[in-house]
């Protein structure tokens, strides 16, 4: 029976901007029903200072706080299938008044709210993130999270005395109930956080809230070149499944499946994976196809097994 997570993730805390501990969060799951619904992820996000807050099933729309550098997206360029020369980069604008925090695992998190695998604790680790031996992660606030369509984006965070870190984003960070994930805000993984700042600070980022250091971060294109891989929530159901897009140099923003000669678009749930209609996409191989923020596409067949299954290349470079 698939699990039905309800709780979204992030960093919960107070927003008092003191050092020291962090919060934790965790994740309420009910039964899936007829091999159907998607299981969510539900982290806990960190930051510094006590006063932890769970979230379950909210979703929230905040704007954050006045002041913020607002997030735009660029026209892409389109291109083929795979491979190829570089596009012009779709992303969103980059933040000059950003803020950050950090967390770790251990504070509350059974999975990433984007479904990547965690393969480490202690140090924590997420799989397909290319920093630190997956590392260097991070849960995005709520606004540009953008409903899982920020989901491993890479982003390079900055602080004005030159430190700089890079991450990928595998998390939520809720406005809902932890008030500094405003607009501009992400909670770093531990040890990403250490790159740029001492545990002691805690929140970093003096014009987004923060008590010390200015922060500003921009997207960055992901530095892997091992073609980009799809997988299956359930390897064992030829009746209802989702798929999830992994290991992508640029932020994905479409996901098709050919059902009878037919391209149907996917849904993409909040917590990163995708599924057409009532989930059935006939018999397998499945035909998929994934299309990037900047409009490039890569595609597979995939069958009914567990595990990653590569496309025929990665997404081709942009500037």
């Amino acid at each position: 029976m698939s699990l039905i997570v309800l709780g979204l993730a992030g960093c919960g805390d107070d927003g008092s901007g003191d050092s020291g501990g962090g919060s934790e969060s965790t994740s309420t799951a009910t039964g899936g029903q007829g091999g159907q619904g998607g299981a969510g992820a539900a982290t806990t996000g960190a930051g510094a200072g006590p006063g932890s807050s769970t979230t379950t099933g909210v979703t929230s729309t905040s704007s954050g706080e006045p002041g913020s550098t607002t997030a735009t997206t660029t026209t892409a360029a389109t291109t083929g299938t795979g491979g190829g020369g570089s596009v012009s980069c779709g992303y969103p604008a980059a933040y000059e008044n950003g803020s950050i925090t950090f967390y770790t695992l251990d504070m509350g998190s059974t999975e990433v709210n984007c479904s990547y695998q965690i393969t480490g604790r202690n140090p924590d680790i997420v799989a397909h993130v290319p920093f630190a031996g997956g590392q260097y992660f991070a849960a995005m606030n709520t606004q540009d999270y953008d409903a899982a369509g920020m989901c491993g984006a890479c982003v390079e965070v900055s602080r004005d005395d030159g430190r700089k870190v890079q991450a990928m984003v595998v998390d939520q960070c809720p406005i809902a109930t932890n008030p500094k994930c405003v607009r501009g805000h992400i909670d770093l993984s531990k040890n990403a956080f250490l790159q740029i700042g001492a545990e002691r600070e805690g929140y970093l980022g003096t014009t987004n809230g923060g008590a010390a250091g200015k922060i500003s971060w921009k997207y960055i294109p992901c530095p892997t070149t091992a073609p980009v891989t799809f997988r299956l929530k359930d390897p064992t159901n030829r009746y209802w499944n989702e798929i999830i897009v992994e290991g992508h140099a640029h932020p994905i923003e479409k996901v098709e499946v050919e059902i009878n000669g037919t391209w149907q678009t996917a849904m993409r749930q909040s917590y990163n994976y995708f599924v057409v209609g009532d989930g059935n996409m006939g018999s397998p191989p499945y035909h998929v196809r994934a299309t990037d923020i900047n409009g490039s596409a890569v595609e597979a067949m995939l069958d009914l097994k567990a595990g990653d299954q590569p496309a025929g290349a990665q997404l081709p470079a942009c500037n």
